[in-house]
C-alpha cells in the first residue's frame, strides 16, 4: 500500500471498531466496495467528527488485506501541493479522497480531481470521496465533478447520539490500552463540547497527561487536570 507525501494510515481504525450511527447498510456496502465488488463510485458527507475519514481508513486496511492496491489522499494537507502528484495514482484499485471540500478554493485541484476520476473510471478503478456536505452543496466551480461524484452512491453520514458517542468514546480508549468506566464516560460527555472531535482530541490529551503523571484516569483526574488546560 503505497501512499503519497510520506502520508501513513492509521491502523488502528478499522470497521470493528466503528460506531454506526444509523443502520448497517451503508456499512455493508463500503465492505463490498473495499472487496472490488458492488458500488464502484461511494461518496459519504457528514458534519466535522461524525467518522469518516476512520470509514476511509477502514476501507483502505480492508482492500489491503484482500490484496487491492489502494491509496489514501487526504486533500487538507495535500492542497498546497502541485497537482502533478496525482499523475499514475489511476493504476491503483481504490483511490480514498478525504476531504473533498478543501478544493473549493483550488480550481486547479479540482480539474486534477475530475482528470484522475476519468482516468480511475477508464481503468475500471474504484474511488471513495468524503466531505462535509453533499456533492452538489459542497460551492465547487466545477459542475462536472459534482456531476461525477453524484454518479455513485451517496451517503450522509449522522452524528452519533450520546449513548454512541460514550461507546465510541469508550471503544477508542481502549484502542489505546485505557479502559474507561461508564461514569467517566458520561462525565465527559457532560461537560465538554458534545461533537466526536473534539471528544477523541480530549482522549488523546487524557491519555498524554495521564502518562506522565502516571494516573489512571478517573474523574477526580479529570477535574483536578483536564479542565485546567485541555484546549476545548
Amino acid at each position: 500500500m503505497q501512499l503519497p507525501l510520506a502520508i501513513q494510515l492509521n491502523t488502528s481504525l478499522n470497521f470493528e471498531n466503528f460506531v454506526c450511527p444509523d443502520d448497517e447498510f451503508f456499512l455493508a456496502t463500503l465492505k463490498q466496495f473495499a472487496s472490488g465488488t458492488g458500488e464502484s463510485v461511494v461518496y459519504l458527507w457528514g458534519a466535522k467528527g461524525c467518522g469518516k475519514t476512520h470509514l476511509l481508513h477502514a476501507v483502505c486496511q480492508h482492500a489491503a488485506a484482500t490484496d487491492l492496491s489502494v491509496n489514501y489522499l487526504p486533500l487538507a494537507e495535500m492542497i498546497n501541493y502541485p497537482v502533478d502528484v496525482l499523475e499514475g495514482l489511476e493504476d491503483y484499485a481504490i483511490i480514498c479522497i478525504d476531504d473533498m471540500n478543501a478544493l473549493v478554493a483550488h480550481p486547479e485541484w479540482q480539474q486534477a480531481i475530475f482528470n484522475l476520476y476519468n482516468r480511475v473510471r477508464e481503468n475500471k478503478g474504484r474511488m471513495l470521496f468524503s466531505a462535509i456536505t453533499s456533492p452538489k452543496d459542497l460551492g465547487l466551480s466545477l459542475n462536472d465533478l459534482v456531476s461525477r461524484m453524484e454518479w455513485g452512491v451517496v451517503f450522509h453520514l449522522r452524528e452519533l447520539n450520546d449513548k454512541q458517542k460514550n461507546q465510541a468514546f469508550k471503544m477508542r480508549a481502549s484502542l489505546r490500552g485505557l479502559e474507561l468506566n461508564d461514569d467517566v464516560a458520561d462525565y465527559v460527555l457532560k461537560h465538554f463540547a458534545r461533537d466526536s472531535d473534539t471528544l477523541f482530541r480530549l482522549l488523546d490529551h487524557l491519555d498524554r497527561q495521564s502518562l506522565i503523571s502516571k494516573r489512571r484516569i478517573t474523574i477526580p483526574f479529570i477535574k483536578n487536570v483536564i479542565e485546567q488546560d485541555f484546549p476545548a
